[in-house]
Formats: C-alpha cells, sequence, structure tokens
C-alpha cells in the first residue's frame, strides 16, 4: 500500500473506490472450477459438492437462517422476495426515501407502488412517517439498511406486526451488522444480500435471500430456475419437499442462478466478516472523531442497541447555502478524493426525486432536509490511518476556506 505523498490524485481517488479485495483461496477455487468447466450450479448432483449449495449453508449458519438461496444479484433476490410474499399488480409496498435505486425498481418490476417513507436526520427510516403510510392495503415493508445505518427495528417490527405486514430486509449494506445482538438480516420474513463490488464481501456480483419459512424458501428455489427435479440438489428436508412437490409444476421460473465460481469467490469471504467488520468501525471511529472537531460537520448518531459494519461514512454540512456546499464539494474533489454529495447531486440514484419511474408525485420534504447537505464516500478495508488523515484534512480544510471566503465577501461588502 503506497503513502498518499506517492499518489497523484487520480490513484487517491481510486484508493477510495476499490473493492474489497478476494482472498487467494477464493481466487483459487474459482479458477480451478473455471478451468473444469463446471460453473453451472446444477453440473453436481450431490449438494455436498456444489459450491452454491456449500455457500448457501455456511451462509444460513453465519445469519442465523434455516434456509439460503444464492442469486445473481441482490436485486434478483429483492424481486424474488416480494414475488413469494405475494406482492402482484397494484400492491402498495412501503419503501425508505433513502436507498439505491434497484430497491423500488424492484416494486415497479413486479407491477406494485412504492409507498415512500420519509428519512430522519441519521438516515434511517421516520417510524412516525412509516405510521402515517400504513393504510388497510399495506401488506409489505422493504426495508433497506441503506449505507449501513440501521433502523429501528424494534419499532418497526412492532408496527409491522400490529398491522399484519411482512417485512423483507434489504440488507445489502447490512451484511456484518448487528442490531440488540442478532444478526441484520435476520428479523423479516425475508432478507436479501448482496456480493457487488463495493459490499463487504466481494463477488463482482451475486445475492443471498435467506428466511426460515420452508414453504417460501421452496417457492424461492423453483422460481429462481430450479426446474424438473433440480431442487433436490439443493440441501433439502421434509418440509421443503413437501412444498417442493406442491408448487413445482405451478410457477413460472426465472433465471436468477448464482454460479459455481461466483460461490467460491463468496465463501471464502465469510469467514472474514466479522474481522473486517470490526476495521470499517475502527476505520469509522477514528475518521468521525476527526471531522467532529468542526461545528459544520453533522454526523449520525448511534444507537446503543446496534454494531454497525460501516463501510461508507455519511455526514451533513450545516450552516452554508446551496453554493457555499458546492464549494466545499469541488474543494474536496480537488484533492482527488471522490465525495458525493447525496442529495444535491441532480443525478444521484439514492434519493426519491429521482426516481422518475414511481409514478404519483410524492411528497419528501424531509428527506429533503436532511440530504441536501449531506455527503457520503466509501471507505475500504484497505484504507489506512494516514488516508483517513487525508480525507479529513481536506473535508476541514475545504470548509475552513469557505468560511474564510465568506467573512472575506462579508468584509468587502462592508
Amino acid at each position: 500500500m503506497h503513502s498518499v505523498g506517492e499518489l497523484d490524485k487520480h490513484s487517491i481517488g481510486a484508493l477510495f473506490e476499490s473493492p474489497e479485495p478476494v482472498p487467494p483461496e477464493g481466487v483459487a477455487r474459482a479458477a480451478k472450477i473455471i478451468a473444469g468447466g463446471k460453473l453451472f450450479r446444477y453440473s453436481a448432483h450431490d449438494p455436498e459438492t456444489s459450491e452454491v449449495a456449500l455457500l448457501e449453508r455456511d451462509f444460513a449458519g453465519f445469519i442465523g437462517a434455516k434456509y439460503a438461496l444464492g442469486l445473481n444479484s441482490c436485486s434478483s433476490a429483492i424481486l424474488l422476495a416480494l414475488r413469494i410474499l405475494g406482492a402482484k399488480w397494484g400492491s402498495k409496498i412501503l419503501v425508505p426515501a433513502f436507498t439505491f435505486t434497484a430497491v423500488p425498481s424492484a416494486i415497479v418490476n413486479v407491477g406494485a407502488s412504492p409507498v415512500v417513507v420519509e428519512t430522519n436526520a441519521d438516515y434511517r427510516m421516520d417510524v412516525d412517517d412509516l405510521r402515517r403510510k400504513i393504510d388497510g392495503d399495506t401488506k409489505l415493508l422493504l426495508l433497506s439498511h441503506m449505507r449501513g445505518q440501521i433502523s429501528d427495528l424494534d419499532a418497526i417490527r412492532a408496527i409491522c406486526q400490529e398491522h399484519g405486514i411482512a417485512i423483507v430486509e434489504d440488507a445489502a449494506h447490512g451484511l456484518g451488522a448487528i442490531w440488540d445482538g442478532k444478526p441484520v438480516g435476520s428479523f423479516g420474513q425475508v432478507a436479501c444480500f448482496s456480493f457487488q463490488s463495493n459490499k463487504i464481501v466481494n463477488a463482482g456480483e451475486g445475492g443471498m435471500l435467506t428466511t426460515n419459512d420452508p414453504r417460501l424458501m421452496a417457492v424461492a428455489i423453483i422460481s429462481s430456475g430450479a426446474y424438473e427435479r433440480l431442487c433436490e440438489r439443493h440441501f433439502w428436508n421434509a418440509e421443503l419437499s413437501e412444498s417442493f412437490h406442491h408448487y413445482r409444476k405451478l410457477l413460472p421460473l426465472y433465471n436468477m442462478r448464482m454460479t459455481e465460481y461466483q460461490a467460491a469467490i463468496v465463501r471464502a469471504q465469510i469467514p472474514n466478516i466479522a474481522e473486517k467488520s470490526k476495521v470499517f468501525r475502527a476505520n469509522y471511529n477514528y475518521l468521525a472523531g476527526r471531522l467532529a472537531a468542526s461545528p459544520r460537520v453533522q454526523l449520525p448518531a448511534e444507537d446503543p442497541r446496534e454494531l454497525r459494519a460501516p463501510d461508507s461514512i455519511q455526514f451533513r454540512l450545516v450552516g452554508f447555502n446551496e453554493r457555499q456546499m458546492v464549494r466545499v464539494m469541488q474543494l474536496v474533489r480537488d484533492t482527488g478524493l471522490p465525495l458525493s454529495a447525496i442529495g444535491a447531486d441532480k443525478d444521484n440514484a439514492r434519493v426519491p426525486w429521482n426516481w422518475n419511474y414511481i409514478g404519483a408525485a410524492q411528497e419528501f420534504s424531509e428527506t429533503r432536509r436532511h440530504l441536501l447537505g449531506a455527503c457520503d464516500i466509501r471507505l475500504p478495508s484497505t484504507l489506512l490511518r494516514e488516508h483517513l488523515d487525508y480525507l479529513a484534512d481536506a473535508v476541514l480544510g475545504a470548509v475552513r476556506k469557505v468560511e474564510d471566503e465568506a467573512v472575506g465577501t462579508s468584509g468587502a461588502a462592508g
């Protein structure tokens, strides 16, 4: 790893955008599978010799779920989760205002209507607005833990139980996080995880669906592309078998299967999640401590029930007008850092006013208020303390410069 002083601006940007490294054993196993040509997950008749089946068993054990299904992406997992929970044309599905566009896209792609719930000052779902958005037709909540910010799972589960609403956890950013002693992704009827390159586990693409319900898992396995009797090449039990024989000729199929080499890459990284989460927390806490030195930088409050795995940091710049906000961002980016303006960026895919496909206009006044001054940047586990200092110095220096410019302008006007 090079020191900051040895890197140009382009290389510094690449450092903060770098994906998580794949362990040598994952590379070797994937290469062996590719060389052998048996890439299809059902090439192995015995699940004990299938990388995907073994990954499903390992991952279910890690999360504490009864069942797991490897898929080609988290987006596929979300769409499939909505399908198996009964989403159909005209369904109303609750979704947070701060999430990636693939999440509401899955709702639209099953023919349902997203009902967007406001985001609070800590980038979490606004529980009061959740209550306001529920009506007699609401049966599903698609809950994203966006950027690893864990919403109040206790309150949300209580509200959903009261109203008979099923929860799909989009834990694409939540793998490795803990809420009140339990893994994030173990609180809904179904949970979905991502292995895309910018996540804690990197396979380029890939996803996982977990549940404790054998009927839901059997339907998911069939729907994902397990035609004829291929379901039996998963780790099987009597509960799954009963549902499989009931549904196997009744369901249309997608092609959402994970490949053997993807599974090999992912499987090698599962044992590293806990340790990598510690690295993320240490880096985040150090950087947050440095940024908190400026009253202009507002960081999200922490919840004592959560233990996050923060592979990114979000903060709000306060007391600046839009022009000054743009100026701060530009100064930071001039140092080579890929700092993102969440709400001020007119193309950012993580804010609801840029989801023009969701249909009827909805108001996002609270979300706009909280996200318009918000900043975001990834913190890969490979960063060193000096890289974090470089980021902190760049942000704090930009803030001071814009403050000085404002004083100079005021003095000149006087």
